[in-house]
């Protein structure tokens, strides 16, 4: 039987058009966003972040992608308030991202969670503990351990030679420092009191390290960031306490010895950064965020790569590319990362070890896993 050129034209037009849109669907990119604090206070720690994750999607782009496909990040500045989190996270929903990274305080990814989890897509981030959002099958996951784990490592830690207790607590990030200190409480059982300030307002350091040290405490507890950290830290010193001086992750950035100066020798930090990684990845993370940014590695650069690493590694291996085919791949999964080995509970939520950090000759050393 023999065709005619029309005929066959006409019969291969439809399978040519098919194959046509396969191979754009396959070339176009993949969407994630990217939404934290670059302007507002504390965003010079936004920037770290923003910095790794800029060099994990060159990495993977560079690798070939996702199966093909390249990453296409899309960043929003959430600027550290509530209309910049909603106009952040709203660009970014109807930009059709797959998975937004965020955000870089608990209080903020609360606010962001309703919003970005009801409109089919995934809310992933390395920086929010509030246990809030523990326990939930939902579509959010998170690489850091959340304040369950940090009370009780931290009241561990306590109970070495600890009966009285003040926690400093900073409220611009309630949603973290009252679950952290309330964890806390959930499992030491010697005396703890709390004083609280608002650090976006000008703060009477005066009354407050006299709240500090009225009832001569034996630890306190610093819920800070770096450079609330760093005050807290001299007027403690200048006050001539002698006491134990702990901190969480929240000040476990380079900033904090710029800010102390001396006054952070002996500082103990309750985190899941071991600043003593060794890992090879780490080591080539570490020089070529040098060579790019002209920055050392932070625990927020850090923390940033990996969990691009992570979505990128579930992505490809995800029946297709959609909220709900992702979250099934990242609990599938486990993963071992530029920070050692982790993977995530029914519940999207990180199973990973947690270690005392000590501040020493100013810098930050391992003192074990607590």
């Amino acid at each position: 039987m023999k065709f005619s050129l029309p005929y066959l034209y006409r019969l291969l037009f439809p399978f040519s058009i098919l194959l046509f849109l396969l191979s754009c669907q396959q070339q176009s990119p993949i969407k994630i966003g990217l939404s934290i604090n670059l302007s507002g206070r504390g965003g010079a720690a936004g920037e770290h972040i923003r910095d790794g994750v800029l060099l994990a999607v060159d990495e993977i782009n560079n690798d070939g992608g996702i199966n093909g496909r390249p990453l296409e990040l899309l960043i929003r500045d959430d600027q550290n308030n509530d209309a910049g989190v909603k106009k952040a996270d709203e660009s970014l929903v109807e930009e059709g991202v797959v998975a937004i990274i965020g955000h870089s305080y608990s209080s903020n990814t609360l606010k962001a969670y309703p919003f970005v989890t009801s409109h089919d897509t995934l809310l992933i981030t390395a920086y929010t503990a509030t246990t809030e959002l523990s326990g939930r099958d939902d579509m959010f996951f998170r690489t850091s351990v959340d304040c369950t784990l940090y009370g009780k490592k931290m009241a561990a830690l306590l109970k070495k030679n600890v009966q009285s207790v003040v926690f400093l607590m900073d409220m611009t990030n309630a949603a973290f420092v009252k679950d952290y200190a309330n964890s806390v409480k959930d499992h030491f059982s010697g005396t703890i009191r709390e004083v609280q300030f608002e650090s976006r307002e000008p703060a009477d350091w005066t009354s407050i390290i006299d709240e500090l040290l009225s009832s001569q405490p034996d630890a306190i507890v610093l819920l800070t960031e770096a450079s609330m950290t760093g005050v807290a830290l001299q007027k403690l010193k200048a006050a001539g306490y002698g006491g134990d001086t702990i901190g969480s992750i929240w000040t476990q950035t380079p900033g904090l010895m710029r800010h102390a100066g001396n006054s952070a020798e002996g500082l103990s930090l309750v985190t899941f950064i071991d600043p003593d990684n060794n890992l090879p990845a780490f080591r080539d993370f570490s020089k070529q965020i040098k060579e790019r940014f002209h920055k050392n590695a932070t625990a927020r650069s850090t923390r940033a790569y990996e969990i691009v690493m992570i979505l990128a590694d579930a992505l490809r291996r995800s029946a297709h590319i959609n909220s709900t085919e992702l979250k099934k791949a990242l609990l599938a999964g486990r993963y071992n990362t530029l920070m050692g080995q982790l993977k995530f509970d029914q519940y999207g939520d990180v199973v990973r070890p947690v270690y005392e950090v000590i501040v020493q000759g100013k810098q930050f050393r391992n003192n074990g896993e607590i």
